[in-house]
């Protein structure tokens, strides 16, 4: 009997684990969709384009009840996220400061994900996650930096999605990449457009801003992106042991899909890019479940 009574706590604590994990991804589309409706109604682009941003703050601050992987500071990626997302309002992308402000944001994530070491003989100690981290969300900011496909980004959190199920990760783990794409596909709706203003003389001399919402965009999904794939392979992975898993494979899957989706995209212009993002997500997943199943045992 109490073995029994055993058995049922540990699938009722599943199945308790499992529901809570599929609410997570219905907040924070719940907020992209807010966010969304409330920009494109007052007719403001920037608070349209901050709906990635607070979707990916508000999935991972309600995930924060789910019991994750003791080594994953899952306390950490909603202040990432909200970094991320201040960073990408204050700066515009175009200019030397907000170049400045990716790479300082880079190594600020890469230091707090890496467990925000105060001492320099426990930054030491973490010093190779540290730099895999900044160099991982560098990576992520360069291949977002002009997407040939608005849907790019989608495509990448659909990898990483795909990758971790692929790689039979907890359900916690799928729960993180769902929010970031929810947050992809937000950011794939066009922001809605302001009505002209007529402008005065200085107006007219003056040459024309680029759009800020830019990195309002790209910096909360670059830093989430490399975030969630490299506590990944940190929490789960054998790369710090010398060896490799599916877990590793896995969170390659968003570099593979990003440097896939410009080219397939290209080949079906009629989608506006979607069948080609599709087709790249897929192509990473099977990739990295091919890779795994026929290589490397876990």
């Amino acid at each position: 009997m109490p073995l029994r009574m055993m058995s049922f706590g540990f699938w009722q604590r599943e199945v308790l684990l499992v529901w809570q994990a599929g609410q997570v991804p219905i907040v924070a589309a719940a907020v992209a969709l807010a966010v969304g409706l409330s920009g494109r109604l007052l007719r403001s682009a920037r608070l349209a384009a901050a709906a990635p941003g607070l979707a990916l703050l508000a999935g991972w601050g309600f995930a924060q009840g789910l019991s994750l992987a003791p080594r994953l500071p899952a306390a950490r990626l909603p202040m990432l996220a909200a970094v991320a997302l201040g960073t990408g309002l204050a700066v515009d992308w175009s200019g030397r400061a907000a170049g400045l402000a990716g790479a300082v944001l880079a190594i600020v994530a890469g230091w707090w994900l890496a467990g925000a070491p105060l001492s320099d003989a426990a930054a030491g100690l973490v010093l190779p996650e540290m730099a895999c981290l900044a160099l991982a969300v560098l990576l992520a900011l360069r291949l977002l930096r002009a997407p040939a496909s608005r849907w790019c980004h989608a495509a990448a959190a659909l990898a990483l999605w795909g990758g971790l199920m692929a790689a039979a990760a907890p359900p916690a783990w799928a729960a993180l990449a769902l929010v970031l794409l929810v947050a992809g596909l937000a950011q794939a709706v066009p922001p809605p457009r302001s009505p002209p203003a007529a402008p005065s003389r200085r107006a007219r001399a003056a040459p024309v801003p680029p759009p800020r919402s830019v990195a309002t965009l790209r910096l909360p999904m670059a830093a989430g992106l490399a975030g969630v794939a490299g506590l990944a392979v940190l929490a789960l992975g054998r790369l710090g042991r010398g060896g490799v898993s599916r877990v590793d494979l896995a969170a390659l899957a968003p570099l593979l899909a990003l440097l896939a989706t410009p080219r397939l995209a290209a080949r079906f212009p009629w989608s506006g890019g979607l069948i080609g993002a599709l087709m790249a997500a897929a192509l990473a997943i099977g990739t990295a479940w091919g890779a795994g199943r026929l290589w490397l045992v876990r």
